[in-house]
């Protein structure tokens, strides 16, 4: 099944957007940091059989708008938590979705959460998966993790001579190793764009990638989560690093009612990895969380 896509103009930004399934309630999908709309697809495909699903390129990402980190008027702002959850209530207003599911994965599940906890008239329910809020005082090696992140970023090969090299080069990499072989295509194929020389580039700007990690560290979005009301599952892979296992059980445990889940075989990246264990869980969850149509 292939999405339709499409562009809305919030906070000042084009953000664009991909729908997959017909006339059903909604559900948002909300991808992580250095990643894009397109690789939700096998998740979505499955939750179209419930839900009209969207899910959107955040600032910087994919085919939406690319603020640059500075300009005349000084540092660009919403490369954090706090702008992931104002771009996504704008996203929201301009689709007319209010009160609606959302799924989000380390960074979308953090600017999900925040939005819930802050103006929770616009989530009726939210899947978290692998959430990278962390405590004000941080988990141990967290800093050390966001140094580690915003670096490689800032470092990563931008340019490629064809998508079958970035391919071959990336299922070596331990963060790309245990992806199913149709998401990492789906990345090389959507994540990149043509240049006049023929070669791809990809389209998140390092630059970009590595502020998010920088800012990745909110406390105050971690002192919010006892303000979230609405029905929450959280996911972890269950071979996620220690330090993300502790946070997603500090997550479950500080939003009221919360649920934690491990996916067996999983780990940060556990949506690429595992999606139709995601889309089962997702779906078991949120048949049960939300009033029948």
């Amino acid at each position: 099944m292939e999405p339709k896509d499409g562009f809305v103009e919030a906070n000042g930004l084009r953000l664009h957007y991909l729908e997959w399934g017909g006339d059903a309630p909604p559900v948002v999908l909300l991808h992580a940091t250095g990643f894009l709309a397109r690789l939700w697809q096998p998740i979505a495909v499955q939750l179209s059989a419930r839900f009209h699903v969207y899910a959107s390129d955040a600032r910087g990402h994919g085919d939406s708008d690319k603020p640059p980190l500075s300009g005349a008027e000084g540092p660009a702002e919403g490369y954090g938590w706090e702008g992931l959850a104002a771009d996504l209530r704008g996203f929201l207003d301009r689709l007319g979705l209010v009160g609606v599911p959302i799924v989000g994965h380390s960074s979308g599940a953090a600017g999900a959460a925040r939005l819930a906890a802050k103006q929770p008239e616009y989530v009726s329910a939210l899947v978290l998966i692998e959430p990278t809020v962390f405590p004000p005082m941080p988990v141990e090696g967290s800093d050390e993790r966001k140094e580690q992140l915003a670096s490689g970023a800032a470092k990563r090969r931008m340019v490629w001579d064809s998508r079958e090299e970035l391919i071959a080069s990336y299922r070596q990499r331990r963060t790309f190793a245990g992806w199913r072989e149709d998401v990492l295509r789906l990345f090389a194929e959507h994540s990149t764009f043509e240049r006049e020389d023929g070669r791809i580039e990809l389209k998140c700007p390092a630059e970009i990638e590595a502020e998010m990690y920088r800012n990745s560290l909110s406390p105050d979005t971690w002192d919010l989560l006892p303000r979230v009301r609405c029905p929450t599952l959280v996911i972890r892979g269950e071979n996620t690093e220690p330090m993300l296992a502790r946070v997603a059980e500090g997550v479950a445990r500080r939003i009221p009612g919360a649920r934690l889940a491990a996916i067996a075989s999983g780990s940060h990246f556990v949506p690429m990895e595992r999606p139709e264990s995601i889309a089962a869980e997702a779906l078991a969850f949120l048949e049960g969380a939300l009033p029948a149509a």
